[in-house]
């Protein structure tokens, strides 16, 4: 929500009805005028009139509803939508859509969609640049965009006169992204990756030619620590959230030992907080005072805007996320002291997630979406109070054999 208190949501845009509904809270009881705009022009207008009663009980005074037909004005193929509040010219917060017509913009539409639920909405903070740029600033001292940019800066700096590292390998690289961009940084010239998924492998190898790289990224479809039994053969270790993955972190990290050569590195971004995410009681304190203190309207859930998310945090039963994924969070508690048993000079920064990994999902995409970076900081400090207490489910490190 701006500051003019005028917002709303497009519930679906299509050729034979566009609908949602708006609300002025500020002032609530005027009415409330929309524009269509198509391409660029004005298209129509129409004033909101009946109550929407699921958003006035999410806390939007004075919402009122809309539906308009935009056929008329469509043309053949792809259409670009934007909704504006009149006269102000305050836009809709997902006010601006593609509408299709015909059977081609029809689907196309339909799989539009399709990715559009997985990148509009940021509801985790991986998907947030404002968090990412604070944790590469907390590792490297400078707010750089980019995953795990930050340990890759600190790398870069105090390997220098090493660099291009010749071998590196990672397990559960997945599609190899982070692994590419290992690669752009300069610090590694080429990786051996390991991942069971057949799919991301496919993915992998095409991306990776895309980007020039097929000659310095290997893909074998095993398990790495199986597949390489070889001592001292890898001149950097990567492990990018993929560490607490592993069902036995003991056996990784001696695999990590070994498979290094005298001198060699690894670098760490990964979870690191309790072992099937069994949160301590404490933390689950501060994550419920957290969404207590929040305004309601953030607590919509932005995937259906007429329901409200939970208020509270909980445990999930272990057997419930195995369920989903018998790997997650699968010995994760054991990160932290193994390295430090395996590598006793490694140099470990604890990167937060509290808060920003509990509290905040899905919130974040309502806070994101208003502009609200003061009220993100506040919460991101008290992450970062968390993360110093040793309530932190994320770390880096840098660690030499």
């Amino acid at each position: 929500m701006n500051a003019s208190g005028l917002t709303g949501w497009l519930d679906q845009a299509r050729p034979d009805g566009v609908s949602g509904w708006a609300a002025n809270t500020m002032q609530p009881d005027v009415p409330i005028t929309l524009a269509f705009y198509l391409n660029g022009e004005k298209a129509t207008t129409t004033t909101c009139e009946a109550s929407r009663h699921d958003a006035i009980a999410a806390g939007y005074a004075g919402a009122r509803a809309f539906k308009v037909n935009l056929a008329p004005w469509l043309k053949d193929g792809q259409n670009v939508l934007e909704v504006r509040f009149e006269p102000s010219g305050v836009a809709l917060p997902n006010g601006r859509q593609i509408v299709g017509m015909g059977q081609a913009a029809a689907i196309g539409d339909h799989w539009s969609r399709q990715y559009s639920q997985t990148t509009s909405i940021v509801s985790r903070w991986w998907q947030c640049d404002h968090i990412v740029q604070r944790i590469n600033r907390r590792v490297c001292g400078e707010s750089l965009p980019g995953m795990s940019a930050g340990l890759h800066r600190l790398a870069l700096q105090h390997f220098a006169d090493r660099l291009p590292f010749a071998r590196g390998v990672s397990i559960g690289c997945g599609s190899g992204s982070k692994e590419r961009a290992v690669l752009e940084s300069g610090l590694v010239q080429h990786f051996t990756l390991f991942e069971l998924s057949s799919v991301a492998i496919e993915m992998g190898r095409k991306e990776a030619d895309e980007a020039g790289f097929s000659d310095r990224m290997t893909f074998r479809m095993e398990d790495g620590l199986a597949g390489e039994t070889r001592d001292g053969v890898y001149d950097l270790v990567y492990w990018n959230n993929a560490l607490h993955h592993m069902f036995d972190v003991k056996a990784a990290l001696e695999w990590s030992w070994h498979v290094l050569r005298k001198g060699g590195v690894l670098l760490m971004d990964d979870y690191v907080g309790p072992t099937r995410c069994q949160w301590s009681d404490a933390l689950l304190a501060v994550n419920n005072a957290v969404l207590g203190a929040l305004p309601p309207q953030y607590l919509r859930d932005p995937a259906r805007p007429g329901r409200m998310l939970s208020a509270t945090v909980g445990r999930i039963p272990p057997a419930a996320i195995i369920a989903v994924d018998p790997s997650e969070c699968a010995d994760s508690g054991n990160i932290l002291p193994e390295l430090a048993r395996l590598f006793p000079e490694a140099w470990v920064r604890k990167t937060g997630g509290g808060v920003y990994h509990l509290a905040l999902n899905d919130v974040l995409h309502n806070i994101v979406a208003a502009q609200d970076y003061g009220l993100l900081d506040k919460l991101l400090e008290i992450d970062d109070e968390c993360a110093n207490a040793g309530e932190t489910q994320y770390a880096v490190a840098i660690a030499v054999k």
